[in-house]
């Protein structure tokens, strides 16, 4: 076993532990912990079991797995700049509409 596959046992078990508790103090929806309880146990999978990887990359008609884990990770980073675009947005218009009434209430003094 290699210095890599020992970071990635090391990394996997502190994402999986790391999802059991935010989920235990119930601070994200069950998507997101479905996604870290994933990457958690893929690392662990995948750094144990390597062929497996490339087994999942050709289901898909890749000629590696790791290509796979690429696209994935993509698409994983795509819709968390979304979430975030999607909160920054809210919290703008919270803004806007706590500043209105502010406005307003001042102008009726």
């Amino acid at each position: 076993m290699n210095l890599l596959q020992i970071f990635f046992i090391i990394s996997g078990l502190i994402i999986f532990l790391v999802a059991l508790d935010i989920a235990k103090r119930e601070r994200f929806n069950a998507l997101h912990f479905l996604v870290f309880l994933g990457v958690g146990s893929g690392l662990l999978v995948f750094t144990v079991f390597p062929n497996s990887l490339n087994l999942l990359g050709q289901l898909f008609g890749l000629q590696r797995g790791a290509d796979l884990l690429v696209y994935a990770s993509i698409i994983f980073l795509f819709y968390f700049v979304l979430l975030l675009l999607r909160k920054v947005e809210n919290t703008r218009e919270e803004v806007t509409r706590l500043i209105r009434e502010i406005a307003l209430s001042n102008a009726k003094k």
